[in-house]
């Protein structure tokens, strides 16, 4: 049944707290189902049209009436059958076969057609006592979701086979040989793998460990995920319990609307990592991608951030808050690329949740330490800095204003909050290197616009009041020694010990950090001279040129550092140029005597 606008309004000004309710998240559920529904009307409709021998072979209209058919007596079912996460995957993936423009129809698309007699296969099995059907194999496996998987030949093979179950049991038959599976979770059977599942108490709803689904959306995978052990299995669940205990402990206005909404967990990694990675995948809202997590806190903190990420999307696919705009122009702090408006705001939402974490949780036992303050202190000054980006973007509607309205009064008292006064230097220093280091890295500067400048430096006359327009840099351009500022994260990191062993290290970074200022602004002004363009160094010139000279800003740094360094290069080999005076006369400061 589709949704009533009124009630979208009313989703959207209960999300805009940051939190939103377990009403307004199943409000929007229902609203995704609806699209699928679309979808897969729209699917079945290309493929009878453009392909019918591809939609015979994959049983697609015997699937969609077995699924309709179910409907009629076990609703509830069918419609969490079509919010599964994976089902949003393999609908995109079908269409964008479809939507291919040479217009030619893969050969393989009859077997990923299948995944639809897969899901009914899966929801008759969880209704009905017994049965049977024909379902397509594809790449030798059938994947019952929810359930588990059957090899039944090699990752070449597609085909069809029979499955019957009675009583609990499974019977898959193809021409060559049958599997018999005893009992739907059992593992000893290797052409057979139940899909695991962890649980947050015992009275809650199991979430899936998915490390079966051929759509899940790996692109942040680690090599390719292995299949997890029991072993691996038991860690996750006990992390989860952990993580689940947590949330239901400090943070129950994120877990409340979680409920509805996590369905399932796929793994990245059989083991933790030190460089953790999680993602939500647009089309798969309600699985949260993440490699194996350190401890109970971790996972809690990415099912917070990536549960954010779910809520914003389900609400920005029903409801507009912002004027279509793809350009990436927008700068978000905690990415060194442009961001388009739809990023930014997805990101502000996001670490809307991360900021609060922290916020809360670094009073914990387990993380009373000056990186916990660090860390509230970072994502706090970076959602404001993201907000006032997207406040005078111009490209809000009215809901989408008053969304951020209500977002921004949100977080209104954690200004208030103290920190350690170490942890706000860190902090500061952090905004301000990676903001010149972001410019310099995706700005430039025309040469028609440099050359008044350098006219007017050459002639020693004053700076014009109005300084050359700036243009996006196109990202696949930027060299990779270009892409990353590592001083940003030797600042946050509250070890010093690691911080000054680290190998790859830049001398001036080493030096700055050291406090010595003169040795750190020679050492850059090197790099500079034969890298013009390198956004390292011009971050480290923009915090460590005020504590050399305090009394002059080098304010050009802060706002227009990507003229500064166009201005650079094109005058540095025409005589001895000092950049102290030159980033002076940029800011309209007078010039001193050393």
């Amino acid at each position: 049944m589709p949704i009533a606008l009124a009630e979208i309004g009313h989703a959207a000004i209960d999300l805009s707290s940051g939190y939103g309710t377990v009403a307004s998240v199943e409000t929007l559920m229902d609203g995704m189902v609806t699209t699928r529904m679309i979808l897969l009307r729209t699917l079945i409709a290309e493929v009878t049209a453009r392909a019918p021998e591809s939609a015979e072979r994959a049983g697609l209209v015997e699937a969609y009436q077995s699924l309709a058919d179910l409907q009629q007596t076990h609703p509830a079912e069918v419609a969490a059958l079509l919010s599964y996460p994976h089902v949003g995957l393999w609908l995109a993936h079908v269409l964008s076969l479809l939507d291919a423009e040479s217009g030619a129809v893969p050969t393989t698309l009859w077997a990923d057609c299948g995944y639809l007699g897969w899901l009914a296969a899966a929801g008759a099995l969880t209704c009905l006592p017994e049965g049977s059907v024909t379902l397509v194999i594809r790449n030798g496996v059938v994947m019952l979701p929810g359930i588990g998987l059957a090899r039944l030949g090699s990752s070449e093979d597609s085909g069809h086979c029979e499955l019957r179950w009675t009583s609990g049991t499974l019977h898959f038959t193809t021409d060559a040989a049958t599997v018999a599976v005893s009992a739907v979770d059992d593992e000893s059977d290797p052409a057979w793998s139940p899909l695991r599942t962890v649980r947050g108490a015992p009275a809650e709803r199991e979430v899936l460990l998915d490390d079966l689904d051929p759509f899940r959306d790996l692109r942040d995978a680690h090599l390719d995920p292995p299949r997890l052990t029991a072993a691996h299995s038991d860690r996750w669940q006990q992390d989860f319990a952990g993580a689940w205990d947590l949330l239901h402990r400090h943070f129950d206005h994120y877990l409340l609307p979680m409920r509805p909404c996590l369905r399932a967990l796929a793994p990245l990694s059989a083991q933790p990592l030190a460089a953790s990675t999680s993602h939500t995948a647009f089309n798969g809202l309600g699985c949260v991608y993440t490699t194996a997590p350190a401890d109970p806190c971790q996972l809690a903190l990415t099912l917070i951030h990536e549960i954010q990420h779910a809520k914003f999307t389900l609400l920005t696919d029903q409801i507009v808050l912002f004027d279509p705009d793809p350009a990436c122009r927008f700068y978000a702090p905690w990415r060194d690329d442009p961001r388009p408006i739809y990023g930014l705001l997805h990101g502000i939402y996001a670490f809307f949740g991360v900021t609060d974490f922290w916020r809360v949780h670094r009073n914990a036992e387990c993380h009373q330490s000056m990186q916990a303050h660090v860390n509230f202190a970072l994502w706090r000054g970076q959602v404001e800095a993201a907000i006032a980006q997207a406040a005078t973007s111009g490209l809000l509607t009215p809901a989408g204003e008053d969304f951020l309205d209500r977002l921004t009064a949100s977080i209104g008292a954690w200004a208030e909050e103290d920190v350690p006064a170490a942890t706000a230097l860190a902090t500061a220093e952090v905004s301000v290197a990676h903001r010149t280091f972001w410019q310099v890295r995706n700005l430039t500067v025309s040469s028609e616009g440099i050359s008044d400048l350098v006219a007017c430096w050459t002639a020693r006359a004053q700076r014009p009041d109005t300084l050359p327009a700036v243009t996006q840099v196109d990202q696949q351009t930027v060299p990779t020694h270009y892409r990353r500022l590592q001083l940003a994260a030797q600042l946050l990191d509250t070890s010093a010990a690691d911080v000054l062993s680290s190998q790859e290290q830049q001398p001036g970074d080493r030096a700055y950090l050291a406090g010595d200022f003169p040795e750190a602004v020679a050492l850059y002004t090197q790099q500079l001279r034969s890298d013009p363009l390198r956004p390292q160094p011009w971050a480290g010139l923009a915090l460590a040129l005020p504590k050399l000279y305090p009394d002059d800003t080098f304010g050009i740094l802060n706002d227009r550092a990507a003229v500064a360094a166009g201005l650079y290069r094109a005058i540095r080999d025409s005589g001895d140029i000092e950049i102290v005076d030159l980033l002076r006369w940029l800011s309209n400061e007078p010039s001193r005597d050393e």
